[in-house]
């Protein structure tokens, strides 16, 4: 027996001998020296990883989709201009979690140019539920004499989608603020706007408006593109987290750019409810943006914070409008609130946000989880879609529907294709004026100069009236002959191409469009039609508004 054990004892020993004969042994180096290897040498060492640098990159802060959210500016301006051509568009992957329902759209990503960066950002796609009954209008950027110029996008009412007005630059405004203040918290301001009615501009005075339950107004307001503005009349829209999912922006180091058939894939997204500390206002640019934009630079190049509209007043915001008015009861002072925490981290830069998802994850480690709705500005979408405080229900994609959403995402790109070019086409109207449009000489081409300093907030004064009807006592309606823009300080004439000029137009033109991709439902969200317009609006829309131009229009072929 003992003589069996022995024998398998050592037929053990030798199986572990040749075992670790076969086993590939990493050399052990001197304490004094290492060798270095061999150059061309066999390496079984995983490479390091790429420098962040180098990476795509999730932020927490960049622009918002403007299919998702616009500021509005009442008189239109000339969009921004970037000094590079765009890169190509990425096909994007959005995660298998979308929203349940079929009243939400897929709007795919475009390029954002960013100022400081000097560089271009990628503004991932959205989920998005329309408003009832209107049809986007996506932007694109257009090749200019000074680089290539941003034209953007804007919601139009279906039944006008597929022969869109163009008509000559509306007069400014002077002041878009009530006579007697913003405070007051029962209702919401509608600025006033200019109607194109006889083919002349008629001024409709602003008024008092009490939404009913969480729908949100959007005013009558004017979008520039260069063949002329177009009129977007006032609609009802649904409140900024019920409205879809927000992916989050993304940086692309320089060599990515050139990648034609890049696919990205989606899957950390801005959680809305957590912006009313950090979002801000890019009016020229007709995009919100979110994330660390205090510093003086960004109201230098005209970013301001999203309640500044009050005190300049060259645009509107509906959206802090709207919430002002949601949290009159629940918490009160809620205006003054706001300001108070822009003001704590424009003085204390700890405050802030971080400005990437990777300096999210490392930062909010060490910060309590009561502080970390203030910092995390997105976060994958498997834990926005998991929390209890999510208004939007989701569900997730099979393969049939992920290729429905691509193809989709085709035809939408292809529209925005089709829109620059039907708005590079010759205009009808600028050599000969309609009847009843004055002609008037060209102007000197003027710049407006962005405001050197970040806004400071203001004290409120009360405001006298609360009524609709307040609208009734304002002056009476003044009516102007397009003209065109003055500015406040005058530059060098620019070389002219063979392209149409917003400034160029004497009257308005319509131009046939394909069916938008993106059209709301007439029932939409709550399962109901929208609010019948403020009592306001009818009554202009009654008297003509922008009808009689129509009608020329139409005379022109």
């Amino acid at each position: 027996m003992n003589r069996i054990l022995i024998i398998l004892a050592m037929a053990a020993l030798f199986n572990q001998s040749l075992v670790a004969q076969n086993e590939i042994q990493a050399p052990v180096p001197s304490q004094d020296t290492q060798a270095a290897p061999a150059f061309g040498s066999q390496n079984t060492q995983t490479p390091p990883a790429i420098p962040s640098q180098e990476q795509p990159e999730v932020l927490n802060q960049g622009p918002i989709h403007e299919g998702y959210a616009q500021p509005l500016e009442v008189v239109p301006q000339a969009g921004l201009i970037a000094p590079q051509q765009p890169p190509p568009d990425i096909t994007e992957n959005p995660s298998a979690e979308r929203p349940s329902g079929t009243n939400y759209v897929w709007i795919p990503g475009y390029w954002a140019w960013d100022t400081q960066q000097q560089t271009y950002l990628w503004v991932s796609g959205c989920w998005r539920v329309p408003p009832a009954g209107m049809s986007w209008m996506p932007g694109y950027w257009k090749q200019v004499p000074q680089g290539w110029q941003w034209v953007a996008g804007f919601w139009i009412p279906s039944s006008e989608a597929n022969r869109v007005q163009y008509l000559p630059q509306p007069p400014d405004i002077p002041d878009l603020a009530p006579a007697g203040g913003w405070s007051n918290p029962n209702q919401v301001w509608v600025p006033p706007c200019y109607y194109w009615v006889n083919n002349a501009y008629t001024l409709r005075a602003g008024y008092w408006l009490t939404p009913p339950g969480d729908w949100m107004w959007i005013p009558s307001h004017y979008t520039w593109s260069p063949y002329g503005c177009v009129f977007v009349p006032g609609y009802w829209d649904y409140p900024l987290p019920m409205r879809g999912v927000l992916y989050a922006p993304f940086y692309f180091p320089p060599h990515f750019y050139g990648h034609r058939g890049f696919e990205l894939s989606l899957g950390v997204v801005v959680n809305v409810g957590n912006l009313e500390f950090s979002l801000f206002s890019y009016p020229r640019y007709c995009h919100y943006y979110f994330g660390d934009y205090y510093d003086d630079f960004y109201a230098g190049i005209g970013i301001f914070p999203w309640f500044a509209f009050e005190t300049h007043h060259g645009w509107y915001d509906p959206i802090y409008e709207h919430d002002r008015y949601h949290y009159r009861h629940s918490i009160p002072h809620w205006d003054d609130h706001i300001r108070h925490e822009y003001d704590m981290r424009r003085a204390d830069r700890d405050l802030r946000p971080p400005r990437t998802y990777r300096d999210v994850e490392s930062r909010v480690a060490n910060v309590p989880r009561n502080e970390q709705r203030n910092l995390k500005l997105v976060e994958p979408i498997q834990t926005y879609a998991e929390s209890r405080n999510t208004p939007v229900r989701f569900t997730r994609m099979n393969d049939r529907t992920r290729r429905n959403v691509q193809s989709h995402a085709q035809e939408v790109n292809a529209f925005r294709e089709q829109r620059r070019q039907i708005e590079s086409r010759p205009m009808a109207s600028t050599a000969a004026p309609s009847q009843g449009t004055q002609r008037i000489q060209p102007q000197a081409r003027t710049e407006e100069r962005p405001t050197e300093r970040a806004p400071a907030p203001t004290t409120k004064q009360p405001r006298a009236g609360t009524e609709e009807q307040r609208a009734e006592r304002a002056p009476a309606p003044t009516v102007e002959q397009p003209q065109a823009r003055t500015e406040r300080r005058e530059r060098a004439p620019e070389t002219r191409m063979e392209q149409p000029r917003a400034e160029d137009r004497r009257s308005s033109e319509q131009r046939n469009f394909p069916k938008s991709p993106v059209t709301g439902k007439s029932r939409g969200l709550f399962q109901q039609a929208p609010p019948a317009k403020p009592q306001t609006e009818q009554r202009v829309e009654q008297r003509g508004g922008n009808r009689d131009g129509k009608r020329e229009s139409r005379r022109q072929g």
